[in-house]
C-alpha cells in the first residue's frame, strides 16, 4: 500500500465519522467545509506517511499492519481531539487540555520536551512530528505491558499503565473496530500488465 491509497482510505473514514465545518465553539475551531476537508486530507497524509514509514514499528502484524496501525492512531486522534481546527493548529485557549496535552494526539509535554526532543509548540507546526510521537508512545506501551493481552498498551498511552484507563481505552478500541468493519481496508490495485509489444 503507498501513501496515497492509505491517505485516501483514512480521509474517507474521517469525512464519515466527523464531516468537516459543523464546529462552532470554540471561534478558533470554525472553518467552512471545504477548508476542513483540506486540512483533514493534510491530516490523513500525515498519518498514512508516519504508519509507511519503514523505519517505524508497526503495532500490529500481518500484510494489513500498517494500515491497521494507521488506524488507530486516527481512531486515538479522533477522541483526544475531533480533528478540531484549533486542537490541530494549536490556536486559542482550548487548544490543549488541561493546559500541558499538545497536537491533535493530545501528548503531555507540559513546559519540556518529548523523548524526540519536540516542544508542545514544535509537536503543532508540524503532524508528522505529532503522529510519530504518538507512535512512539503506543510502542512504547507494546513493549511495557507485553506480557498482557489486548489493548494493554493502549492504556499504557491513555494513563501511563498497562492496568489502568480501561474506560476510554475501551471507547477508542470500539471506535477503531467499527471502522475497519465500516470501512475495509483497502486491498493495493495490481500494477496493470504491459500490453505486448506488437510484431513488426
Amino acid at each position: 500500500m503507498n501513501v496515497d491509497l492509505l491517505a485516501a482510505w483514512l480521509l474517507s473514514i474521517m469525512l464519515s465519522a466527523s464531516p468537516p465545518g459543523k464546529s462552532r465553539h470554540p471561534v478558533e475551531a470554525i472553518e467552512s467545509a471545504a477548508q476542513g476537508k483540506a486540512r483533514y486530507a493534510a491530516i490523513a497524509r500525515a498519518i498514512a506517511q508516519v504508519s509507511l514509514d519503514p523505519k517505524e514499528q508497526p503495532l500490529y502484524q500481518g500484510e494489513q499492519a500498517r494500515a491497521q496501525t494507521a488506524a488507530l492512531l486516527l481512531a486515538i486522534s479522533f477522541h483526544e481531539s475531533t480533528w478540531r481546527r484549533d486542537v490541530d493548529l494549536g490556536t486559542g485557549p482550548a487548544a490543549r487540555g488541561g493546559g500541558r496535552y499538545w497536537c491533535m494526539m493530545q501528548i503531555a509535554v507540559d513546559k519540556g520536551k518529548t523523548a524526540e526532543g519536540w516542544t508542545g509548540t514544535q509537536l503543532v507546526q508540524n503532524r508528522q512530528r505529532c503522529f510519530r510521537t504518538g507512535l512512539h508512545i503506543l510502542q512504547r506501551g507494546k513493549r511495557f505491558c507485553d506480557k498482557q493481552r489486548g489493548g494493554s498498551f493502549i492504556n499504557h498511552y491513555a494513563s501511563g499503565y498497562c492496568d489502568r484507563g480501561g474506560q476510554a481505552v475501551a471507547q477508542r478500541l470500539r471506535t477503531y473496530r467499527r471502522w475497519l468493519r465500516k470501512h475495509p481496508v483497502p486491498k493495493p490495485t495490481p500494477p496493470r500488465s504491459q500490453a505486448a509489444t506488437p510484431p513488426r
